[in-house]
């Protein structure tokens, strides 16, 4: 089997190689090509209606610019770079198998103005009647200098895979700047476009099925197996291919075939003569199973040997061992069953216990996006998925939350913004509400080591309480300030950020804990308790449910 050489920039490249070695390849990567990102403006958002996606390198590489267009719909070609658009938050609607011009006819009714970010060499597209297609170079592909240990694996019989025209392209002009012979050389091309791109002279040139990188490996792995050194495929070369297969043996190898067979049957015969006679001879005795004749049972001598000879039961030497056999298997089969019992077990635990990371794993990531103020997305539904049963009104909370969210950098300008009004008491106050509060702060009552703190040092301590995340005392701070009045929408939106932390601790605990209502990803109850929790009785158990 020929190898096969990836030379896709990073980190496709170890992908491949990974891949093509979990297929019994044997696969070398030496990327040819870095991939460098480049500056670029990003359209007014409302002026996009979808995004249109021919590589992941343009989601890699997008940069903040991508970002800002974050849950927009998207055209991917290829499943690689569909879960790179849905890891960056887009929404991917359709996924091509035939190219970015195949995928062009997928488009949805209303989709009319899609971007194309894509890099500095990409296939030209046409766009359908009705589409526009703003296109922007995000990336482009540099080509590296061909390393001594790829040009010395060139010079013998190998299969080199071509992801893309510019990899195409560079691969060509290295092999000419080093001199290397192309007639060894088998391309598998990923495209049409990149087989083009290649130029000929080389042993084999193949295209792709399918314009991804499952379908180039499986045309791979047909090169690699093909025995001897393939030359471009051509009519001429088809029929001495022919030729060769059909033509017969020659006269020579039939009679070297015939003495081969004579010396083979002349060493058997001398091997068993040899055998016989070191076996008459007792020479391998010492080394073969014992073949004494069983030696007969003595006789009785006395009358009462012969009588309990007599009364004994005599049972053959085959029922015994037929039953000492029968008491094995039997005390095997029991020993099966407890292995085969234990095994259930312990892959129901381990069924439980996933189930029960998973959950604690939904929990953390939801709990990162309430922090950075991002909606939930697809973990609003993971959430009321697994812990509605349990926590109800936990799951409620933090989704109503996520759907106006605040967070701690947020609180604190806003605080900033309020400082000057907070300081000091509304002018709109009634004369009524005025005389209470001052007749009220005339005499106060506090401990004797107790200090008197001024509106500017609660604002101070109000910041620090919400930097130590300890919100309720920040509120507390707020509402002894004299124009508290104002900070009213601010203590709403503080609250509902406490309660939604303490939600998110009851989801987290019930992750852990929970012995009863806990659900996985298929909805179905988990029964394994929690390996860190204390054994619940059944009584108990049957009282909380």
């Amino acid at each position: 089997m020929k190898p096969i050489i990836i030379i896709r920039p990073q980190p496709g490249c170890v992908a491949s190689v990974t891949e093509a070695r979990a297929m019994g390849l044997d696969a070398y990567g030496f990327p040819l090509l870095e991939v460098r990102p480049l500056p670029w403006e990003t359209p007014d958002p409302d002026a996009v209606d979808a995004l249109l996606l021919g590589s992941a390198n343009a989601i890699r590489h997008g940069g903040g610019a991508l970002a800002s267009l974050a849950g927009k719909p998207a055209y991917a070609v290829g499943e690689k770079t569909a879960d790179a658009a849905r890891t960056a938050g887009f929404d991917v609607i359709a996924t091509g198998q035939g190219g970015i011009q195949e995928l062009l006819g997928q488009i949805q009714p209303g989709h009319t103005r899609l971007l194309r970010p894509a890099g500095q060499q990409r296939v030209e597209i046409a766009a359908p009647k009705g589409i526009t297609v703003d296109e922007r170079t995000v990336y482009v592909s540099e080509g590296l200098e061909m390393p001594d240990e790829l040009a010395a694996m060139l010079t013998a019989p190998v299969v080199v895979a071509l992801h893309s025209g510019e990899a195409a392209r560079h691969f060509a002009s290295c092999c000419k700047t080093r001199g290397i012979d192309r007639s060894t050389i088998a391309l598998a091309a990923i495209s049409k476009r990149a087989a083009d791109m290649a130029g000929d002279g080389w042993a084999a040139l193949k295209e792709a099925n399918r314009p991804d990188d499952g379908g180039l490996l499986a045309l791979a792995k047909q090169m690699c197996e093909e025995p001897g050194n393939n030359k471009a495929e051509t009519p001429g070369s088809m029929q001495d291919q022919t030729t060769i297969q059909t033509m017969p043996p020659l006269q020579g190898s039939r009679r070297r075939g015939r003495g081969q067979l004579l010396v083979a049957l002349l060493a058997f015969v001398l091997g068993a003569a040899a055998v016989g006679w070191l076996g008459w001879n007792g020479y391998l005795d010492p080394i073969l199973p014992d073949r004494t004749e069983a030696q007969p049972a003595p006789e009785p001598e006395t009358e009462e040997e012969k009588a309990a000879a007599l009364a004994a039961p005599e049972l053959p030497p085959t029922a015994a061992e037929q039953l000492k056999a029968v008491g094995t298997v039997e005390g095997r089969l029991a020993m099966l069953e407890d292995r085969f019992s234990r095994l259930n077990l312990q892959a129901d635990a381990a069924s439980g216990n996933a189930a029960r990371a998973e959950g604690l794993l939904i929990a953390f990531a939801t709990r990162r996006m309430v922090d950075r103020g991002e909606p939930l997305r697809y973990l609003s539904d993971q959430l009321r998925l697994r812990f509605t049963n349990a926590q109800p009104r936990a799951v409620e909370t933090i989704v109503d939350f996520s759907e106006k969210p605040v967070t701690i950098d947020e609180l604190t300008a806003r605080l900033d913004a309020l400082g000057p009004q907070l300081t000091q008491s509304s002018d709109e106050e009634s004369l009524w509400t005025k005389t209470t509060r001052e007749l009220g702060s005339m005499f106060v009552l506090r401990r004797e080591s107790s200090k008197v703190m001024a509106p500017e040092a609660r604002i101070e301590r109000a910041k620090v309480m919400l930097t130590a995340r300890r919100i309720p005392e920040a509120i507390e701070q707020v509402a002894l300030l004299p124009g508290a009045e104002v900070a009213d929408k601010w203590i709403i939106d503080a609250r509902r950020f406490s309660e939604t932390q303490s939600a998110l601790d009851l989801i987290e605990t019930a992750a852990m804990l929970e012995p009863s209502k806990l659900k996985d990803s298929d909805g179905k109850q988990i029964d394994q308790p929690s390996p860190i929790a204390a054994p619940v009785k059944a009584e108990e158990l049957q009282k909380k449910n």
